[in-house]
């Protein structure tokens, strides 16, 4: 058991710890497009996992510009995608739940809430992001595995 000295806490405690740390994304770029099925631009924005430092998840969705106002449409289809990775040094606190939602996001105002999950695989020293979009119109969506090495810790 040396290998990992990550230990486990009780759900309570992981959602207690998540359901108060609200999801800060720093927006990256806006990218043009001419695209019928993306719209206006595409939006890509990073978003640090609050527990495991050196994680973030990258986001990319698209908005449709109104060409009158410049005002934001919602997207015409479920257009987001999440691409979780270790960006730096991995520093993990000394409990780190077996799962916890990491952070959900309003993809456009009305249909959609993307959803990323932290799962942790101790025999494996690895974490798990489950990423899945929600809508009122499709149901949800099928959902996005990324998957990190944790460090060993001690010999």
């Amino acid at each position: 058991m040396t290998r990992c000295l990550l230990f486990l806490s009780s759900a309570a405690t992981a959602l207690a710890l998540f359901l108060s740390a609200p999801a800060h994304g720093e927006q990256l770029a806006r990218i043009a497009t001419h695209s019928q099925r993306y719209g206006g631009q595409i939006e890509i924005s990073a978003y640090d996992d609050p527990l495991l430092k050196g994680v973030t998840c990258y986001v990319s969705r698209s908005h449709d510009e109104n060409a009158l106002g410049g005002n934001s449409q919602p997207p015409r289809a479920p257009d987001a995608e999440v691409s979780c990775h270790q960006a730096g040094k991995l520093i993990t606190p000394t409990q780190v739940p077996k799962q916890a939602q990491v952070f959900d996001e309003s993809v456009d105002p009305i249909f959609r809430v993307l959803h990323v999950f932290r799962i942790l695989d101790p025999s494996r020293l690895t974490v798990l992001y489950f990423s899945y979009t929600e809508s009122e119109l499709a149901g949800d969506l099928p959902g996005h595995v990324d998957v990190i090495t944790l460090p060993v810790r001690g010999r």
